[in-house]
């Protein structure tokens, strides 16, 4: 058996073809262009997205929101410890101050009455993130929680692109929205990303805070003849080069989450009788799921023997992340008071197996035999 990726980024022919016929067409570059103005027309079709900002990555996305909210030092922001770096160092840069709370046991994700207790009055922002492209079960409650407190509600979608909470694609409950079209996600530009603005308030200000602080929006309208800085902001563009290579991947992304899908379920039930007795699958989804990554929670501290085992057999698995309140940047943030329970158990014991549209099913069982050959010694 060859060796098994944990992640091969996503190849179609599609993208291919279109990445050339925008390069023949002699069009900038740098945009936006065609392929921009095409991707959030698509996007807003499938998912009814209104007000769409192409990024040139989620941390990006998440930069523009913590200038959006101008925030301070006496301002908190919650957000989980079990997350990538760029959900807190994005906020983290305003001088807010930063408040993690724990998970749940199992799935990886808060509760919500053990969210609330985390609510004081100087929270001014809640980042919910969306592990493994999954939602919490309270979206709802949440949002309507934040609208009473006056707290801005912030989903990190990176994972979560395609997935659902009932009927309304993630994305739709929060004041903004950040999503990652990265090169480990199910569709991908390279590096890419995209901020879904739902609260119109916000929009004006992003709209310069977007293209380097300036009011050059303005000036392609026609309602200045020239244009200049008006807030802090960055290059954070997608450019219209990468955005050929997505918008091939964005029209037939049903056909991609399709083979995911296969690969996701052919796990699951091929795991299902160890389920339970020797790990704990998180595949708890409800709504319809973009099929992103496939997480087992080991029962004991074995992850080290257990990855050191699928690597004897040329399978790539990974740890996910590291949580902020142990790293070297994150820790300063961390209020002792507050107990990571569950975070601190399941550090040592997540583990994520390879997920790919390059894997094949037979990759799949040959991956599962290797998982039960290992908890049968």
């Amino acid at each position: 058996m060859k060796e098994i990726k944990f992640n091969v980024p996503l190849k179609i022919s599609e993208s291919t073809k279109n990445v050339k016929k925008f390069l023949d067409s002699g069009e900038p570059l740098h945009g936006p262009g065609k392929n921009i103005q095409a991707i959030k027309k698509e996007i807003k079709k499938k998912f009814g997205f209104k007000n769409i900002y192409l990024t040139n990555s989620c941390t990006s996305a998440l930069e523009i929101c913590a200038l959006t909210l101008n925030l301070d030092v006496k301002d908190e922001v919650l957000l989980p410890s079990f997350t990538f770096v760029t959900t807190a160092s994005s906020f983290a840069r305003t001088g807010c101050k930063l408040k993690y709370y724990d998970v749940q046991k199992n799935n990886l994700m808060p509760g919500f009455e053990q969210l609330k207790k985390y609510i004081s009055k100087k929270t001014k922002v809640i980042i919910i993130v969306h592990y493994q492209g999954y939602s919490v079960d309270y979206l709802n409650k949440l949002k309507k929680l934040c609208l009473k407190k006056k707290i801005y509600l912030i989903e990190d979608a990176a994972q979560a692109f395609g997935s659902y909470f009932k009927k309304k694609p993630l994305g739709s409950f929060g004041d903004l929205a950040c999503f990652s079209f990265h090169e480990t996600k199910n569709l991908h530009a390279g590096t890419g990303g995209m901020l879904v603005v739902n609260n119109k308030k916000l929009i004006k200000k992003i709209n310069c805070i977007y293209d380097k602080g300036t009011n050059r929006h303005l000036m392609r309208s026609k309602k200045v003849k020239y244009y200049t800085w008006v807030e802090i902001g960055s290059a954070f563009l997608m450019s219209e080069f990468v955005a050929s290579y997505l918008f091939p991947q964005i029209k037939n992304f049903k056909k991609i989450f399709l083979k995911r899908s296969n690969l996701y379920l052919r796990y699951k039930n091929n795991l299902e009788q160890l389920n339970n007795k020797d790990f704990i699958m998180t595949n708890k989804y409800k709504y319809k799921y973009n099929f992103h990554a496939f997480v087992i929670i080991l029962k004991k501290n074995i992850r080290d023997n257990f990855l050191l085992y699928l690597k004897k057999y040329k399978i790539n698995a990974v740890i996910s992340y590291m949580p902020l309140h142990r790293s070297i940047a994150g820790k300063k943030f961390h209020n002792k008071k507050d107990k990571l329970v569950n975070t601190d158990e399941y550090l040592k014991k997540i583990v994520r197996l390879p997920l790919h549209n390059s894997l094949s099913l037979n990759e799949v069982d040959y991956i599962s035999n290797i998982i039960k050959q290992y908890f049968k010694k």
